[in-house]
């Protein structure tokens, strides 16, 4: 039988696993390769996408219950440098919103 992992551990896990994806945009040398399992995005477009999502995520819980979601600025087109440093900004931004909520709390969800 399987258990959900404890909460800190969660969290160690969002950010080990988005500093993985920022290791291999910074080591590509394209950031606009094709991504094998989403042929129609990009490696940009998924960096640009999950760190939406981040940071989507971040104001939902940030903002605790309510009846609409949080409506975050989406991230500008960037250069890989830039995108690598927003994607870190956003995971920090996700992780510290968690965090500070702890795992008893509410937000907005579908």
């Amino acid at each position: 039988m399987s258990r959900t992992p404890a909460f800190e551990d969660l969290l160690v896990l969002i950010e080990d696993r988005s500093a993985a994806l920022r290791a291999a945009v910074a080591a590509a040398p394209d950031p606009d390769v094709r991504v094998p399992t989403c042929p129609d995005w990009s490696l940009r477009d998924l960096v640009r996408h999950l760190t939406d999502v981040h940071r989507f995520w971040a104001a939902a819980v940030a903002a605790g219950p309510s009846e609409r979601p949080p409506v975050p600025t989406p991230v500008a087109d960037t250069e890989q440098a830039g995108l690598v440093s927003l994607s870190a900004a956003a995971t920090e931004e996700l992780v510290g919103a968690l965090r500070a909520a702890g795992p008893a709390s509410g937000c907005w969800t579908w």
